[in-house]
């Protein structure tokens, strides 16, 4: 049977609740038909859901059933009834006794060791508090085994090493064969990779591969002590909802985590660990793709996830020109140029410089908001910065309170004013 969801006709008072609470606003809240009225139906409107618009998140459902506990009346409220199909796995029935293990996967880009592996491990160690089970990280790339040893001074205990010419540059599936032919083997309970280009790229490839399910893009994790079991929230649909998704009957558990939304663990240096080299035969695997060249984006600015120093801009500006102001205070500062969600669903700046749930996390020394009020979904992705400016006219602007240093005033006439002293101390 598949998804049903509708509304009793009587039992509903148009109180519009459930519309207020619908994260994908399928519900309208049109006058009732004379047909209603001749009934003697007293309420003006009623709710009507498109069902083909809707999730089945059951927000609606939730919001009217606490409504009739409140008015404590049986004739009201209780109006809205959802069916959701029951979808039975499909796969062989596995025993979770038999996998074991936190895995990380450490992304190697250009030759370089990504620092987003420390961030995992800081997951990881968090999960092991409850799990009890060693943790271990799987490094990918060709001439990358000095890397094992920066990787266990940074928490791992075990590091498996795949290291072959044929990683010399990110191939999808050459590294998803490698991956899924060490987990199948190995059989490791949860698997965290970075959320990032290369990350994104391949993880889902490898769940497809080693037959189970993933969460992309999480921003937080917590073990239920009970049933072991990983609760990986990510923020869905426009950052309206925070999903927390299960994974109940496949293993390993895996998900992608958001960079920059967890610190890096500490080094301990001299910490001990096992490095086992791990031999594989690219021949068997028939891949297809082959890695013909990479150009790099042909851009000055830098990079907002990795960026130490970022100088945002949101709708306080007023036109895109404004963005101008906050590019010469950036290039002064040689700090990334960031956006909020707003001022990026106007076209004023491309996606790639917006902070917040739906857009990047970042994690910089120094974040200067300029005309950012501070939605939710923007602190969300800025808030452990080490040191927040916000300028805004509004002083009772969420983002004012949070905010290590509040300048309140016209960003037309504070921005210049910096740019311009930050030039003179230069010179």
């Amino acid at each position: 049977m598949p998804n049903r969801i509708f509304v009793t006709n009587d039992r509903c008072t148009g109180c519009s609740a459930c519309a207020k609470v619908c994260p994908v606003t399928c519900i309208d809240m049109p006058a009732r038909s004379a047909e209603d009225k001749a009934k003697g139906v007293k309420w003006p409107k009623i709710a009507v859901i498109d069902e083909v618009k809707c999730i089945f998140c059951g927000a609606c459902v939730t919001v009217c059933d606490d409504l009739a506990k409140k008015a404590n009346k049986s004739d009201i409220f209780h109006a809205i009834t959802m069916e959701k199909e029951v979808v039975e796995s499909s796969g062989p029935k596995i025993d979770p006794a038999l996998y074991k293990g936190i895995w990380c996967y450490a992304e190697i880009r250009h030759g370089n060791l990504v620092p987003t592996i420390f961030e995992l491990l800081t997951v990881a160690s968090s999960m092991n508090e409850v799990l009890k089970e060693e943790i271990s990280v799987v490094l990918i790339g060709n001439k990358v085994e000095a890397y094992a040893h920066e990787i266990i001074e940074h928490g791992a205990d075990k590091v498996y090493v795949i290291d072959n010419p044929i990683f010399e540059n990110f191939v999808d599936e050459a590294y998803c064969a490698a991956l899924t032919e060490l987990i199948k083997q190995e059989k490791p309970n949860k698997l965290l990779l970075p959320a990032s280009t290369i990350g994104r790229s391949f993880a889902s490839r490898v769940a497809i591969t080693a037959g189970t399910g993933i969460t992309a893009d999480a921003t937080e994790f917590s073990i239920d002590p009970k049933t072991r079991m990983m609760h990986a929230t990510r923020p869905s649909f426009g950052g309206n909802l925070m999903a927390t998704i299960l994974c109940e009957k496949h293993r390993p558990e895996m998900a992608t985590v958001r960079p920059m939304s967890f610190a890096r663990t500490p080094k301990v240096a001299g910490r001990k660990g096992k490095i086992l080299k791990v031999t594989v035969d690219p021949a068997k695997w028939n891949i297809r793709a082959k890695f013909k060249q990479y150009v790099p984006e042909q851009s000055k600015q830098e990079d907002i996830t990795s960026a130490e120093k970022i100088v945002s801009g949101g709708l306080g500006l007023g036109k895109a020109d404004g963005f101008k102001l906050i590019e010469e205070l950036a290039d002064q500062m040689k700090a990334a140029v960031g956006a909020s969600r707003a001022v990026v669903d106007k076209g004023w700046i491309p996606y790639r410089h917006q902070v917040g749930l739906t857009g990047r996390t970042v994690r910089p020394k120094l974040y200067i908001a300029c005309g950012i009020s501070g939605a939710i979904q923007h602190l969300a992705g800025m808030s452990s910065s080490e040191f927040i400016v916000a300028i805004n006219k509004d002083p009772q602007a969420p983002i004012m309170s949070i905010a290590n240093l509040a300048v309140e005033g016209d960003l037309y006439e504070i921005l210049p004013a910096i740019t311009k002293e930050l030039k003179s101390l230069q010179n």
